[in-house]
């Protein structure tokens, strides 16, 4: 028994420990970004020594993901309840696009800011892996098809669009994180959200899963 409540309290104290540095980290990304977050100040905050947070995280990148994927999800999820509350198709598209290029792109908590700086400062040894972003143009297909309708799952032209929205969301966001630094207005982004929004926008008696009849 004796055994068993001290490996119990072993395994609380490592997992109380990995919080504080995830705690700490979250903290230090949101005030400062990633690149100006180290592992020294992590540490810190978290009450432990610089080593001891690589007993927990191979890199700082991988705490950064830990933070940013579980906040990254649960925005599509608020997303996704957004786009099915909509009334009509248009709106239900208007509300992917903006909830997608502005609400998470330009996130006030500097989660998606330092996404963009962890990105451009990623080396062979951070072992990085795009999966988060084949869920999002997953998700972002799922939401199309279940909420807004016009396609099916798999239609090269869903998948395109897809592509193209994360594509714009990397670019959106860094130029939300430069405009804000220099006090600017984004003059562009309504343009480039409509340029998406006819994209996506299929007439409802044409529906994009319709094969071609003219084809032989």
């Amino acid at each position: 028994m004796e055994e068993w409540r001290g490996a119990a309290l072993v395994r609380l104290k490592s997992e109380a420990v990995r919080e504080a540095i995830l705690a700490s980290a979250a903290k230090e990304i949101s005030a400062n970004g990633y690149l100006d977050t180290t592992i020294g100040r992590i540490a810190k905050g978290a009450g432990i020594a610089p080593s001891n947070v690589y007993v927990y995280f191979e890199s700082k990148l991988q705490i950064y993901f830990t933070i940013y994927e579980p906040w990254f999800k649960t925005q599509f999820a608020v997303l996704e309840r957004t786009v099915s509350k909509q009334s009509t198709r248009q709106k239900k598209i208007n509300a992917l696009v903006q909830g997608i290029l502005r609400d998470i792109a330009d996130d006030k908590t500097g989660y998606t800011a330092a996404l963009m700086e962890a990105l451009a400062a990623v080396k062979p040894k951070d072992k990085y892996r795009p999966d988060l972003l084949a869920w999002a143009e997953e998700r972002i297909e799922d939401i199309v098809v279940q909420s807004i309708g016009g396609y099916h799952h798999g239609h090269p032209d869903l998948k395109a669009f897809a592509h193209l929205m994360m594509l714009t969301f990397d670019g959106s966001a860094l130029r939300a994180k430069i405009l804000r630094a220099n006090a600017q207005e984004d003059k562009t982004m309504e343009a480039v959200e409509a340029m998406l929004k006819q994209i996506i926008m299929v007439p409802q008696d044409e529906p994009a899963g319709r094969e071609n009849s003219a084809a032989v």
